[in-house]
């Protein structure tokens, strides 16, 4: 198989789907791998890495998607990207569809026939996303660093400096959703010596978060209460995602009640903060209600030594699978990977991509690879 791996394009983003480790690992598995100029650089890894695992490095993006069978990625597609699809080509990333309204880059992949697999949508028995986690508890790590930075004044913070300091009353901070991101980002604050409260939803995990972090109260999500404690913070973390046609959970009067010194960080995206919008990289705080908002999807480019790394062990070995076997046969042996399919020939074969574009879903079924 062909493998095509082209440097990203979304602004900011710093990470590449293929290191030159899992390069060899394909070239020797029999496949040629087509590496974009330069795709590599901010991770430390040179075109001549590349090409010393077997790899053949292409000038353009262009020329990538011409040639590739299989394309990889970390982001989602750019607009960049949208005419250089190819009929049946199989094109992996985390493309979010089930979660963000991006109807330009489905009717692309619709368009042009892809095989779109989106990494988010592989989901294990227990309920783990595998390619989500390791991203996760990064961005859950950066979440309270960032927060750290943007408080102070060089960064546009009122000039708090959230650490617990002797004589000072320790800073507040509020972490919506216990998961992976959230347990992160309260190790990160424990450690600042922070007074840390995280809200959950569900009392099994309650019982977890108390016996994993000792240090940190728990609450189980009463909006009274949570509108309480969110008036008393100083720093606002979001790590879940929005349910579809939810209405925010946590509404602009709510965020008027903040101190204005405070700082909102939402790693997910949009619909849980109802004065959140995207920013990037380049971009990545703005004003709301006074208070300071940051809300960067792809926060683990701001360390891509390691966060490439960290992808590339959770989803190496679906790649591989995908290329050594052929598609059908890796979904067959492996009905977690199955769940990635989102767009075939022209169709929509995911149902929660296709509820969140208000469109019909035609399931998938592996007789539609023959």
């Amino acid at each position: 198989m062909i493998i095509g791996c082209p440097k990203e394009m979304k602004a900011g983003e710093t990470r590449v789907a293929l290191t030159p480790e899992w390069t060899r690992t394909l070239v020797q598995d029999g496949h040629e791998v087509l590496i974009q100029k330069d795709a590599g650089a901010n991770c430390g890894f040179q075109d001549a890495d590349y090409i010393a695992a077997g790899a053949k490095i292409e000038e353009t993006i262009a020329d990538v998607y011409k040639k590739a069978e299989f394309v990889v990625k970390v982001k989602e597609l750019q607009a960049g990207e949208y005419d250089l699809l190819q009929k049946d080509q199989i094109v992996m990333a985390w493309c979010h569809l089930a979660e963000d309204v991006d109807h330009d880059m489905l009717h692309a992949m619709l368009d042009h026939g892809v095989v779109g697999l989106g990494m988010e949508l592989i989901k294990l028995p227990d309920g783990t996303r595998p390619t989500i986690k390791p991203m996760s508890e990064i961005a859950g790590s950066l979440a309270m660093l960032e927060a750290v930075k943007y408080g102070l004044v060089d960064r546009g913070g009122s000039g708090t400096l959230f650490r617990k300091l002797s004589g000072l009353p320790a800073p507040r901070v509020l972490i919506i959703g216990g998961g992976h991101a959230g347990v992160n980002a309260a190790e990160i604050a424990l450690g600042l010596g922070l007074r840390v409260t995280i809200v959950e939803n569900y009392w099994k995990r309650i019982a977890e978060l108390r016996y994993i972090l000792p240090g940190v109260e728990v609450i189980a999500w009463e909006d009274a209460t949570v509108k309480e404690y969110i008036a008393q913070t100083d720093v606002l973390l979001n790590t879940i995602y929005p349910q579809p046609n939810q209405p925010c959970l946590i509404p602009r009067s709510v965020v008027k009640t903040m101190k204005k010194d405070a700082v909102i960080i939402d790693i997910v995206g949009v619909g849980v903060i109802e004065t959140m919008h995207y920013t990037s990289l380049l971009d990545p705080i703005y004003f709301e209600e006074g208070i300071l908002h940051y809300n960067v999807a792809n926060m683990p480019a701001l360390c891509p030594k390691t966060s490439t790394k960290a992808l590339l062990m959770a989803s190496g070995p679906y790649i591989q699978a995908i290329a050594n076997k052929g598609l059908k046969k890796a979904f067959a042996d492996d009905p977690c990977l199955m769940k990635s399919i989102c767009t075939l020939k022209g169709k929509i074969v995911d149902d929660e991509v296709a509820r969140n574009h208000n469109t019909e879903c035609q399931p998938f079924e592996l007789s539609m690879l023959d």
